[in-house]
Formats: C-alpha cells, structure tokens, sequence
C-alpha cells in the first residue's frame, strides 16, 4: 500500500529556496575547484610551438593537493643541442625571461602582463608568431605585443624607453607582435644578459618540429632522451603550464580556496536543507499521526515522507545547478580581477559538479526526511497523536551537557592566539566559532528556558508576559530560531574580523620592526634594479642600504610515513638587516645570518619541530633545492615571513632587481641627493617605511572571494532561518484562536508576536557577538596587543540589523497573516 498526502505549497516553497540556493552555491564551488584541478592555463608566446621542455613545477605532497612553484624550474643549456640531434627535431632553442616593462610617460607603466616575466628573448618562438615588421636584430630592437603597443601608442619605427632588469633603456620597436596579454621580446643575447639564470641554464627549451614528421613519434623521442632529467616535456593544452607557471600556481590557489570554502558551505547547507525539511515535518506530525493510527507501518511513514519531500526538492536541485553555473561563468572576470584566473583561461565544465551536487543535495533531503518523521514513525497512533498536540518543552539534560562540552572544545581553541602566533593560530581560533554554534543550538533550549524563568516574574503588560510564557514553553522552537540567527551574525562577524586582524597584524609587525627611514621600492616595474641600489648606496647622506628580495619556499618532510609539503613566504636580506629590521628575536643569533643559513618564525618552528641548529631543507620558487642550517628564530613572522635568509641563496641577489631597499639616512637630505635617481627611474619611488610595503607578505589574492563567499553565504542562512520562521508562525493559528477566544485583541497578539521576536533577536545578538567578537579579541591580543577586534565596526552593526529586520519581518508578516479574517477567525459568544 501506498501512504500519500496532498501538497502545501507553504511548505514546498521552504524546502525548494533552502534546496534551489544551497545548490546553486555548491555548484559554484564545484565548479571554482574543478576549474582550479583541470582547467588547463593557455599558452601565449609558445601556442604555434610543437613542444616545449621545462623543469617539474610540482610538489607533491600525500592526502593533499600538490604545490604547483611559481617560478621557471629551469632547464640545463647542454639540452639545446642534445634535443637538436634527436631525428624529428629541425632545431631546439632555449627560452629567457626577465623583468620588463613600458612606461606610460606618467610615472606608472603600461598595463600588459607579469611585469616579473614579461620580457622574453625572440628567438625561441620559431616564427610561430606573426609580426609586423621585423624580428630585433640588435641589441637595441625590440618587439612588443600588440596590446601593449596599442596602449602605449606607439608603432614600428618609433623610439621607446623600457624598463629592463629595473633598469632604463631606449630601444626601437622593430616590429608588433600578434599577442594579447603582454610581452616584451629582446634579442636571444640581450635576453640572457638580461637573465639572472647561470649561463649553463635556461627557462624553457622550445623546439621545433621538421616538416611532414609524426609528432607523436617525435616527441617519444624527446621524452626519452630527457626521462632521467626530471623534465616535462609539454605539448598542445600542457604548454601554458610550462609557460607560465606562475598562473598554474594561481589554479592551485583557486582549487585550494574553494575546496576549503566548500567544506564549511556543505555544512551550512545540510543545517538550512534539514532545518527547512524539518519544519515541514513537523507541520504534517498530526497527519503523520492519523496515518500511524489507521494502520500505516513507520517504514511507509518514512518512506512517505521522504518521497514526497525529494519529489518537490528535485526542481528545486535543477534549478540550482543552472544558477549555479550561471554564477560560475559570472565570476570568471572577478576571478580574473584577483589573479585567480589569467585572461583567456576558461572555467571546466565537466557533468561531475552537476551529478555531485545533485546526489548531495537530493542524499540531504532524503537523510533530513527520514530522521525528521523517525520519532513519530515509531510511535503509536495514540501516542503519536498525543504528541502532536504539544511542542517539546525544553531539551533533554544530555543535550545540555554535550553542548556545553562542545562549547569548552571551542573555547581551547579560542586561547591558541595566546600561545602561538601565525595563520594557523587565527584559522584555529576562526574555526571554533562553528563549533561554538553547534554547541549553542545544543544549549539553547535550557537557556531558553532559564532565562525566560527570570523573566516571567518581571514581564509587566500582558502582551509581554504571554511573549516570555510563550518563548518558555517552547523552548526548542525559540532556542532553534536564536541559534541559526546567531550563525548568520557569528560567521559574518568572524570572517570580517579574520580578515581586518590579519592585515592590521601584517601592520603592526612591520611598524614596530622596521627601523630604516626610508624605503625605496619600484614595484610597477618589476623592482629596484642594481644599478640604483649602486646609486642610492652611494649618496653621502646614506648611512645603510640593505635590499630585500620577497619569495617563497616550499618545505618538503615525512610526516607518519605521509609526504608533506608546505609553502612559507621568506624575505631574503643583503647584509647589515639588523640595522634596519628588528624581527623579535625568541632563540639563537641573527648575526650569524649569512651563508647557507636561515631564520624562522618562531610559532612555525614550534610546530613543525625545527630547533636553532637543525638542516632545513628547502625548496626554493624556481626549484633549487638548499639545505641552510637554522641560526634563530624570532617572532615577527606574519609580517617579514615565516622565513629569513640571506640574499645570496636566491639566484637573482647579485643581479637585481630587488623588491624593496631599506634606508638609513637624514630623510630630507637623502631624498633631495636622490632625487636625479626618481626622475631618471620610472616607477621608482621613495616612502616612508611605515608601510605594508616593508613587509614580506602580501595581501591574500582569495581574501575578497572569502568575503563575497561569507556575505552569499550570510543571505542563504538568513533565506533559511525566515522560511523557518514564517512556518513555525503559522503554525500558531489554533494557539491564537484559543488566545483570541478568552479575550485576546489583536493588537495584544501582535504586541506579543513582536515581544517574541525582540526576544529570539535579542538572544541571537548577544550569542553571535559573543561567540565571534570573543576569539576575535583574543587574537587581538595576541597578534597586535590590543584588548578589541581589529577592523571597522560598521559592518557587525550593518549584518546585525540586517538579521534582525528579517528575523522581525519573517514572524510580524505572517502574524497579521493570521490576524486578518482568513487566519484566525474570531469565535462566536
């Protein structure tokens, strides 16, 4: 026998927004993490190539996604003739890139590109690329791309001064290029003068094919040839990889920030899906309970209502998934604004996020469904009815317990920022507000209880009183409501928090230890090159000038037999540092910094085991591998790096371009000596050092799609906890008719309604800022020294008034609902 029950479209509406938007924003993560795992990076320069060779770009690492460097691996130069002799192979080239732009006349530059990687020699393009003009032939020639010529208006023939290495230079466009993105293409000598490779390595090796040859035949060849030279030999898709690594580097960024998103956007969408099947349960419980009394067995209880609830989710799925890909093909150009895609790369479009939302979204449902008509199913008809007629009072003590338990779990990692320092520490105390949350919603009813208890005796109008009695008596309704209202306000107000305290971290740390005068820098061209590091040296009223070169470093270890790896940024330091940087020291002696030797972060070095005196190995941005003995570890780590080391173990330290350098001086005296410097030095700038700039970290690129998350994820509860509420509202009629029957008025009803309301606003306020701005302070503290959340406060006010005005709407609309003659009748007599 079949048990069926008709439809209410109340209760359908709620499960189809809860279903259509949770899909819709799981889609869109599915799609983010596949586009960052399989979209391939689209070549530029080398598109017409028939295979490049470059180093290997990944670390892996187990249980983990890889870690894509990037920075060219290199190549040995040996393998340009080696590669050239391989029967196929008409000719094999070796690739260089450096630092170049364009000045735009104006101080800045001419947008186009990397300016890190945008200069390349010509030679290696095989003629694959049209060109206007003619190749550079001398040292003086270049070609631009077409873009950049057009921005910068200029054409064959003309005189241009670029920015090569940081350094002027007047050259003469030779030719255009039909490229987009950028670039900048000197001749082969000039471009590996221009390198700061060793003469015995290139970037890439191009290498092109002889005329009417089986190309896969051919580069079998290859591959064989470099098999025991860890190499990728690329071809087609593969070569935008090789090509730019640094955007390959970016997908895994992409695929690593939604991944992490899509754990706790899972969560929150399995919470709002049940809640709303749950409600719509809970509104069928006396139907449910006719249906056990004439016989229906708890299997087709069950059943029933699972059925019925996938069969009005299932539009609500569809339609998701296609918002949800239409979002996705929205955010390419945002995602390309934050350097999370490069122009020309496209979302992966695939079934798989489609199918695993679906069968998520759908299991959800169907899990929610069942564990939703359990209690009832299994009751008989008698009992079942009879508790229909009364909502649970309060919760059990053993919920209580077990929420308190999970609220003192959340607590120790709440104290972390105290003991430890870094990223890790403000994650760990991020992360405890969900746990938090859980444990609020276990807690609530018995608070709920307790405090309306103190209330009743003081609740002075009627109205009022009936509110707190209300509130009190159903205790799990009320509890229910404050702790999904206090989601919406503890995740909002955590992540803003998360996000500020990390940046005023970065400027604390750089303020209190940075002792220079100045800072001299040229980022929009690519760094301040030798030369002027030569000059500023120079000027008699320099007392100090020490560069620093921001990177990164890979550590790779055995961990429980796993293969792990983890990626620090490092500022590397030219001689004379601790005259101008003050890093905290904690252990060992940073005069002893030069060398095959290096300083950690002092909170990391805890973590990861590493004492002063132990062998770091490392991987450094372009794959050398080092092995520097650890002299010191200090405490400055958000701000300068999880990782010091001296100038000389980067390749680039003798040649420049640097990214920052670090001036002692008399202010006005060294910037009026200098100043020949700046007007000669497009891009070149002299600034205060009491800047982010001085640091060696910088701005996480997927900060602004974690805000535009949170804030998506913030409207998506708020959509769940109104269908919620406008439910549990009108369930309330036959309550509101005995009120109306024993001399209630209506405007008493609605006093009432509104008290309540005030009240589950109230509750959730005060535990949504407690929850967040408590950690938050702590890290505070801890990170900065200041007793206050960092950050504006006009956000928290802002996602607090937003709440509560939902929250009000979502009960006082459906309560005039009920007041109006169709609702709640007024009895007769």
């Amino acid at each position: 026998m079949t048990v069926r029950l008709p439809g209410r479209a109340g209760e359908a509406i709620a499960v189809t927004c809860a279903v259509t938007v949770g899909a819709a924003l799981v889609t869109l993560c599915s799609v983010l993490a596949e586009t960052g795992l399989r979209s391939p990076v689209p070549a530029q320069r080398f598109a017409g190539v028939d295979v490049v060779i470059g180093g290997d770009q990944i670390v892996t690492r187990d249980e983990d996604f890889d870690l894509a460097l990037p920075d060219p691996v290199g190549v040995p130069m040996e393998l340009v003739r080696t590669v050239s002799e391989i029967a196929g192979v008409r000719a094999a080239a070796a690739d260089f890139t450096f630092p170049a732009a364009l000045p735009d006349g104006e101080g800045g530059v001419v947008p186009g590109g990397s300016v890190r990687h945008n200069g390349h020699g010509w030679g290696s393009l095989w003629g694959s690329v049209d060109v206007t003009g003619a190749p550079p032939a001398g040292p003086d020639d270049v070609v631009l791309a077409t873009d950049l010529a057009a921005l910068a208006g200029v054409s064959v023939g003309d005189p241009v001064q670029l920015i090569l290495r940081g350094q002027p230079r007047d050259m003469l466009v030779t030719g255009i290029a039909d490229l987009d993105g950028g670039g900048i293409f000197v001749g082969d000598t000039l471009a590996r003068d221009l390198s700061h490779r060793s003469r015995d390595t290139a970037d890439l090796l191009s290498v092109e094919f002889d005329a009417d040859v089986d190309s896969a035949v051919v580069r079998e060849r290859i591959e064989k040839t470099v098999a025991d030279r860890n190499l990728v030999v690329a071809t087609g898709d593969g070569i935008g990889r090789l090509e730019r690594p640094a955007a390959a580097a970016a997908s895994a960024t992409l695929l690593a920030a939604s991944t992490s998103v899509a754990g706790v956007l899972v969560t929150l969408v399995g919470f709002i899906t049940a809640g709303a099947v749950s409600v719509g349960v809970a509104n069928r419980a006396r139907e449910l309970a006719l249906l056990r009394a004439v016989g229906a067995t708890p299997k087709q209880i069950r059943s029933m209502t699972a059925r019925r609830t996938t069969r009005g989710a299932l539009g609500g799925v569809l339609v998701g998934i296609t918002a949800g890909s239409l979002l996705s093909a929205a955010a390419t150009g945002p995602l390309v604004a934050m350097g999370l895609l490069v122009p020309g790369q496209s979302l992966s479009w695939s079934p798989v996020p489609a199918l695993g939302t679906g069968l998520l979204m759908l299991g959800l449902v169907q899990v929610a469904a069942r564990a939703g008509s359990f209690r009832i199913s299994r009751m008989s008809g008698v009992d079942a009815i009879t508790a229909t007629e009364t909502e649970p009072a309060s919760a059990s003590p053993i919920r209580t317990g077990v929420g308190f338990v999970v609220i003192a779990l959340s607590a120790t990692s709440t104290v972390i920022p105290l003991v430890t320092r870094g990223e890790a520490a403000l994650i760990g105390a991020a992360s405890g507000t969900l746990l938090a949350i859980i444990g609020v919603s276990l807690v609530a009813p018995a608070a709920v209880t307790r405090s309306c208890e103190w209330l009743a005796s003081r609740a002075s109008p009627p109205s009022s009183w009936l509110a707190v009695r209300n509130s009190g008596s159903r205790a799990v309704r009320t509890g229910g409501a404050i702790s999904v209202l206090a989601l919406a306000i503890g995740l909002s107000t955590t992540q803003l928090f998360a996000e500020s305290t990390m940046s005023a971290t970065i400027d604390h740390e750089v303020e209190e230890g940075t002792f220079a005068d100045l800072l001299v820098s040229a980022p929009e061209v690519g760094g301040v090159s030798a030369e002027a590091l030569d000059t500023v040296e120079a000027a008699p009223s320099v007392t100090a000038a020490v560069p620093v070169i921001r990177s990164t470093v890979t550590r790779r270890f055995q961990s429980d037999d796993r293969t792990r790896a983890e990626s620090y940024p490092v500022s590397a330091v030219g001689s004379g540092f601790d005259g101008v940087l003050d890093l905290g020291i904690v252990d060992g002696d940073l005069s002893r910094l030069n060398g095959a030797s290096v300083a950690v972060d002092s909170a990391t070095s805890r973590m990861a085991g590493i004492d002063v005196g132990d062998t770091l190995p490392l991987i450094l941005s372009d794959g050398a591998a080092v092995e520097p003995t650890v002299v010191a570890t200090y405490s400055r780590g958000v701000g300068f790096g999880t990782v010091v080391m001296p100038l000389d173990l980067l390749p680039q330290a003798a040649t420049g371009p640097y990214d920052a350098v670090f001036v002692n001086g008399d202010e006005a005296s060294v910037a009026t000596e200098l100043a020949d410097l700046v007007a000669g030095s497009p891009g070149l700038r002299i600034e205060e050092t009491r800047t982010t700039a001085a640091g060696a970290v910088s701005q996480d690129p997927t900060r602004p799609l974690s805000v535009a998350l949170s804030v998506v994820l913030m409207g998506y509860v708020l959509i769940g906890v109104a269908n919620r509420l406008v439910v549990t509202t009108l369930r309330r009629r036959r309550e509101w008719q005995l009120l109306r029957a024993v001399g209630a008025t209506p405007r008493q009803l609605l006093a009432m309604a509104g008290t309540e309301g005030l009240f589950v606003c109230l509750g959730a306020v005060v535990t949504g800022l407690v929850i967040s701005l408590v950690p938050m302070t702590v890290v505070a503290i801890g990170f900065v020294g200041q007793p206050w959340p960092q950050g504006p406060l006009w956000p928290v006010l802002a996602t607090v008034s937003v709440v509560c005005v939902v929250a009000l709407l979502a009960m006082m609309l459906p309560a005039h609902h009920l007041l109006r003659g169709s609702g709640v009748p007024v009895p007769e007599g």
